[in-house]
């Protein structure tokens, strides 16, 4: 059983990373809530390969920007944070990689990635269920 939690927007939230992918992170917060931290949303500056900044098991310090009460999704912002709480504001464009962005389509990522996000949340959802089964099997 979970305690109840109230997530709203605007809330700043402490997040486990759990997986990580090439479009983000996705993080377990108390109460049973999933987010996702979208790539967008870790800078103002581009981030070539999140894993260079994440690893599964880290502490984040999160903005909630959106809350869906009934899936308990999370939307999660790391670039609108205060500056104080942001440890990821220092990363920095590469001028490269940048020019090389302007050419790209991402038409395909947009259209394919609420399916893709649609199932790592399943994915965590069955992994919550796991936990909570074996703490309870723990517990006895």
């Amino acid at each position: 059983m979970y305690i109840s939690i109230n997530f709203k927007k605007g809330d700043i939230a402490e997040g486990i990373v759990t997986s990580i992918k090439k479009y983000g992170v996705f993080l377990s917060f108390d109460g049973g809530y999933i987010g996702l931290l979208h790539i967008s949303e870790i800078s103002t500056n581009f981030v070539n390969n999140i894993s260079n900044f994440f690893k599964v098991g880290d502490l984040v310090n999160v903005l909630i920007k959106d809350v869906d009460k009934n899936s308990k999704f999370l939307k999660v912002s790391i670039k609108d944070l205060p500056d104080e709480l942001n440890e990821y504001k220092e990363i920095l464009p590469s001028k490269k990689v940048t020019s090389y962005l302007k050419e790209i389509d991402f038409s395909k990522l947009e259209k394919s990635l609420p399916k893709m996000v649609e199932e790592e949340i399943e994915r965590e959802k069955q992994l919550w269920v796991l936990k909570s089964d074996l703490s309870t099997l723990i517990k006895i």
